[in-house]
């Protein structure tokens, strides 16, 4: 019928009336679609077929736009408003207007109303978008979508808003407590909200289509207003009830795990159903209430808090931990976290100081003595740097504070004493022993020595006492050169580059000078050699079963020594005149040579009744050999002090050496007192009884000077000459300076050890007395607690 109404009145060209017209397009189009709505088995098909469309359509356009014919645009206009509106309250409205119709069954009866709608007044524009081609754009009034959606904002949306928003909040509660819900219904409805803040907004009156309305980019003012808002607060509300049963019945690592997977859930939800907008809000909410308010009880609860962790190792939890608390919305940040990570640091630190102090006094316990050469702390520390630095950089990334936290607490035990022996020098007496090959009773590579060392220096920089362990270092090294102990000449000068990268080339300078000396000791002694060959200098030395090696060392670069007179042999005192000689002629007297017989070495062969060896000594243990094996009887203490040309306590030490190693006794001694100690009225031989094993071994013996108080003594006098040239840079730049000023800057400046605030007022005393300094005067003649530069 239809089709060949439009087929007639086409043929003929004849005029549709108004009412004709509508009763076609009423009866045919609109009542159509309704009816379509109706049947929930049809709800997504279409109402029409295309002839069908085409001919409705044609019915409107020729309606308005046919010539010779009135133009009935406005009143075509107003009845498919009317139409539109009817269909509101009839089919839309009136199921949502039951008060009692709530929750669940309330969004079911609105995403149907809601999608129904939508689908009429996208039919309604298809049916009539010549009004919008024509009369809307003319006339400039709304489109026919534009009145479609603002007639559901202001007859369905207002009454209905508070019910399907509670509606909808409850179906989001229960889905996060484990129940199934029906997503598309709830995102009909979510998207009710964001429509309606587009009818509101600047370009409600030329919405184009439903399809290109929905694509619109959002004006969100009533989704956040009428939505977000109150979903926000209902999902505050929500997970502080869950986050306090989670606190309360789980551990810390399972109240994170379910946090975690609440915030993944909740980063989806707003891909399933939400605007995108709402996702970094919605977020902050879940972070704030469940991770910021109970964070300071999550980090330090008893059993299963960081600290907990951190002792059980529990990486992946840690992590976790970290990644969770750097979320924005957490006040604190990770620096509750960072606390107990230093606490943690400090106790475990503590614990090895702790576990030395105990061997100690085991070791008191059986009358022994503590010792520098036991590297159980430091190899212990140097795990704790290990484990404790693959903790900052695998489970909290590197962060920032997590590095400061370390420092801070490996700082603290560092520079604490276990016992006599301050950490500075427990690390410097480790490194030398890896120098020389060996990890307590380890021998290890030359890839493990490296490693080891490279693992001192990270120790090192926790130091406050860096210019002790360059002056211990210094002492050791010179003790590995002359003795040939060291392993590695490549190592050796790997370290001092370590320390030269950390601590600047001044840190250095002896060191590498030290290192020259010892490179450049071959080509004095080939050009000795070399020397003797060319008369008969030789002929004196023949008693020699080589050349004597000297080593010549620049006296400002090695550690400082007592000169110690010695008688030396005829043979040995040829050899020193002879090199003296050579070294006059070398550098045509202007350098001086100052012998130091305690440090030298010799290897000499001893022919006893049973057997034959050879002994690794002291020039000063050779002298007292040579001088026993030219004696056919025993000599007393004063006598061997006299013919070895050393005082008495020197020459007790020598004797010492020879007479009362439990394992090499070559020398015999004999006397009334103490066996193992040398005594006044003790005479002493050459033990023709002795024999060994060991066919080549080494004799050790004490040194003469108490090296370590030396050192000292010299670290902190060159402390003093450091605070006041500092003082003097200083003062000479800025002229005047408060007493405070100057103190905290000179503090800052100083960068070998931490120096104390009553060391630089001694020296800035010191200074005024130099008239270095002057303090500032007021008129009444009291100090004004400033100073003044005096040129």
């Amino acid at each position: 019928i239809l089709i060949k109404y439009v087929t007639d009145k086409c043929s003929a060209r004849e005029e549709i009336e108004l009412e004709e017209g509508w009763r076609i397009l009423q009866e045919y189009g609109i009542d159509v679609v309704t009816a379509t709505l109706q049947e929930t088995d049809r709800i997504d098909k279409k109402p029409f077929a295309n002839r069908g469309y085409s001919s409705l359509y044609t019915v409107g356009f020729n309606m308005c736009s046919c010539a010779n014919t009135p133009d009935r645009s406005e009143d075509l206009y107003q009845r498919v408003n009317d139409a539109m509106a009817r269909f509101l309250k009839e089919h839309v409205v009136a199921p949502l207007l039951d008060p009692s119709l709530v929750g669940v069954a309330m969004l079911e009866k609105f995403s149907k109303a809601w999608h129904n709608h939508k689908i009429m007044t996208k039919w309604i524009q298809q049916l009539f978008q010549h009004l919008d081609r024509g009369y809307v754009l003319n006339s400039a009034t709304e489109s026919l979508t534009s009145c479609g959606m603002k007639k559901f904002l202001n007859v369905a949306f207002g009454d209905t808003c508070e019910r399907v928003r509670a509606g909808a909040l409850d179906m989001i509660n229960r889905e996060r407590a484990g129940n199934e819900i029906d997503r598309n219904q709830l995102k009909n409805c979510v998207e009710v909200f964001i429509v309606m803040g587009l009818c509101r907004g600047s370009g409600s009156k030329d919405l184009k289509s439903v399809d290109k309305m929905l694509k619109m980019n959002p004006e969100l003012d009533v989704y956040i207003k009428d939505f977000e808002e109150p979903f926000l607060k209902s999902t505050k509300e929500y997970y502080h009830v869950e986050g306090a049963t989670w606190l309360h019945s789980d551990s810390v690592p399972e109240y994170l795990s379910r946090v975690e997977a609440a915030l993944a859930e909740e980063e989806m939800r707003v891909s399933w159903y939400l605007n995108s907008a709402t996702d970094q809000k919605l977020q902050r909410t879940c972070v704030e209430t469940l991770l910021s308010g109970p964070q300071t009880e999550l980090v330090e609860r008893p059993n299963s808090g960081m600290y907990a962790l951190l002792k059980l190792e529990k990486g992946e939890d840690l992590h976790r931990m970290f990644r969770l608390f750097q979320l924005d919305g957490v006040e604190l940040g990770v620096a509750p976290m960072t606390k107990v990570f230093q606490q943690f640091v400090e106790d475990q630190g503590e614990a090895l100081l702790d576990a030395r102090r105990a061997e100690i006094k085991r070791l008191v316990s059986e009358k022994k003595k503590e010792t520098l050469s036991d590297p159980t702390m430091i190899m212990g520390m140097l795990a704790l740097y290990k484990k404790t630095n693959d903790m900052v950089k695998n489970l909290f990334e590197n962060h920032l504070d997590f590095q400061k936290a370390m420092k801070v607490a490996f700082q603290e035990f560092m520079n604490k004493e276990a016992g006599k022996y301050a950490n500075v020098e427990l690390l410097t007496a480790y490194c030398d022993g890896v120098l020389k090959g060996h990890e307590a009773a380890e021998k290890l590579t030359e890839a493990a020595m490296e490693d080891r060392l490279e693992s001192v220096m990270n120790l090192f920089v926790y130091l406050a006492d860096k210019d002790m362990f360059a002056e211990l270092y210094r002492d050791a090294l010179a003790k590995r050169l002359l003795n040939k102990k060291t392993t590695s000449m490549e190592l050796e000068k790997h370290m001092i580059s370590r320390l030269k990268q950390l601590q600047g080339p001044p840190f250095t300078t002896k060191i590498e000078g030290m290192i020259k000396d010892h490179q450049m000791c071959d080509d004095n002694n080939k050009q000795f050699e070399e020397y003797l060959a060319q008369g008969d200098n030789s002929a004196s030395l023949s008693e020699l079963a080589e050349t004597p090696k000297v080593q010549v060392l620049t006296l400002g670069f090695w550690p400082s020594q007592q000169p110690r007179p010695v008688n030396l042999p005829p043979v040995l005192a040829s050899a020193q005149s002879h090199f003296e000689a050579f070294y006059q002629e070398k550098h045509a007297g202007k350098k001086k040579i100052q012998w130091q017989f305690t440090l030298g070495d010799a290897e000499v062969h001893g022919k006893f009744p049973k057997g034959t060896y050879r002994l690794s000594v002291s020039t000063l243990q050779a002298v007292a050999l040579v001088v026993l094996n030219e004696q056919a009887s025993p000599l007393g203490l004063d006598e061997m002090s006299q013919r070895i040309g050393t005082d008495e306590e020197v020459t007790k030490r020598i004797l010492h050496s020879l007479s009362c190693n439990p394992k090499y006794k070559v020398v015999k001694k004999q006397g009334q007192g103490n066996p193992k100690t040398i005594n006044s009225d003790d005479t002493f031989a050459a033990n023709e009884k002795f024999s060994s094993k060991s066919k080549r071994f080494t004799i050790p013996m004490a040194s003469l000077d108490n090296v370590g108080q030396a050192i000292k003594n010299k670290v902190v006098e060159d402390r003093s000459y450091l605070i006041d040239a500092s003082v003097v840079r200083t003062m000479k730049a800025r002229k005047r300076m408060t007493h405070h000023a100057l103190v905290s800057e000179v503090a800052n400046q100083l960068q070998t050890f931490n120096a104390r605030v009553g060391d630089i007022k001694r020296r800035i005393e010191n200074l005024i007395e130099r008239e270095y300094l002057a303090r500032r005067e007021d008129a009444d003649g009291e100090w004004t607690k400033e100073y003044d530069y005096l040129a």
